[in-house]
């Protein structure tokens, strides 16, 4: 059974439901007459054409749609602590990636909680998982059997995105320390931070280059955030992030094969 995330439309149900600050009712009116409609054109486009034509068209439905989110929360005072816009940024991952192949035959599976991020042994010798939460997973679910313990269900990482409405200097130490943590459990993994807006100096960006803390980040608009105008999403940001993580997909189901001679590791 495939199962798809939509954190943004969860986050609006989870209002709705607890009649969040008094206004479930216009939470629930601005879900059926707004959301819905940019979902289903957003649902509805052929990402894996990587036609540049189907990345404008869906840039311009995230810049509207994000629009109407900020003109709705600045009109019922919905704080950002609320993520009632930031979770639409997460959101965008799964209308990109969740007809990829390898998704839709339940190969692999589209995740955000209890991903796999190591083991640790008590002084008693029981084994625990250390599980982490993550913004946006592609990855396997398998279970792990040790010795004769009960088997346990983990996700295995293929991708882990970090994704941010911006990214200053303190969250990109912290990202960085997280995909240490993902890449040290799981080593073949990669790790991706999509943001809005990027405020890390550029120093810090070219170092980054050389740790191997993380594979790319993709910013979607260009300067700094300002807290009243945004300049467009750029169509080829979306369009460049979409190929690098079909890509990686497409190949973590390909078998790693070592010649019986010859070079070995480097090939």
């Amino acid at each position: 059974m495939i199962i798809i995330l939509y954190i943004h439309e969860s986050n609006l149900i989870n209002k709705i439901n607890s009649n969040y600050k008094n206004i479930g009712h216009e939470i629930n009116k601005f879900y059926y007459d707004v959301y819905i409609g940019y979902r289903k054109q957003l649902k509805s486009l052929d990402y894996a054409s990587k036609d540049i034509e189907v990345f404008r068209k869906a840039a311009r439905l995230i810049d509207d749609y994000l629009e109407k989110v900020e003109i709705f929360s600045s009109e019922h005072k919905i704080t950002s602590q609320s993520k009632f816009r930031s979770t639409f940024i997460e959101e965008i991952s799964t209308y990109l990636f969740k007809d990829l192949p390898l998704i839709k035959n339940n190969t692999f599976g589209i995740f955000n909680k209890n991903i796999y991020a190591g083991m640790k042994i008590n002084n008693q010798m029981h084994i625990d998982i250390i599980p982490k939460d993550v913004d946006f997973c592609i990855g396997k679910k398998v279970q792990l059997k040790i010795d004769r313990a009960e088997p346990i269900s983990i996700i295995i990482p293929i991708v882990c995105v970090e994704v941010k409405t911006y990214l200053d200097a303190t969250m990109f130490g912290e990202v960085q320390y997280s995909s240490r943590q993902i890449k040290n459990a799981s080593p073949n993994v990669k790790t991706y931070v999509l943001m809005e807006n990027n405020e890390v100096a550029k120093e810090k960006i070219i170092s980054a280059r050389y740790d191997n803390n993380l594979n790319e980040m993709f910013a979607l608009r260009s300067g700094r955030r300002s807290s009243r105008t945004h300049t467009p999403i750029y169509p080829k940001a979306l369009l460049e992030y979409y190929d690098e993580i079909a890509t990686t997909v497409e190949n973590a189901d390909i078998e790693d094969l070592i010649n019986d001679a010859g070079r070995l590791l480097d090939r």
